[in-house]
């Protein structure tokens, strides 16, 4: 079963946010993953807290390989440095 992993976020490094964004997207699609929304957010349509202004959703075909990916050794450097040019809010879904 695919899963998603949503990512909410505002960039407080642009510089960093910048060189790390090619190695992410390399090293997702290494891991079978894929970015299928990439954005800003346009509109809240439910809820009392604000959302970051940057929304993403990645699907990787199932569960474990979205799990693999994000506790992965290739990813971990790129996670370090997301984390200081990012403030972010992520979770994974699994449907079915």
């Amino acid at each position: 079963m695919p899963a998603y992993v949503h990512i909410n976020l505002r960039v407080i490094d642009p510089t960093k946010q910048a060189a790390l964004a090619p190695r992410f997207q390399v090293a997702l699609q290494e891991a079978g993953g894929r970015i299928l929304h990439f954005g800003r957010v346009a509109q809240v349509l439910e809820g009392d807290e604000a959302p970051l202004p940057m929304a993403g959703v990645f699907e990787f075909p199932t569960l474990a390989q979205a799990l693999a990916f994000y506790n992965s050794e290739r990813y971990a450097p790129i996670k370090a440095e997301r984390r200081e040019a990012q403030q972010a809010r992520m979770f994974v879904v699994e449907t079915g």
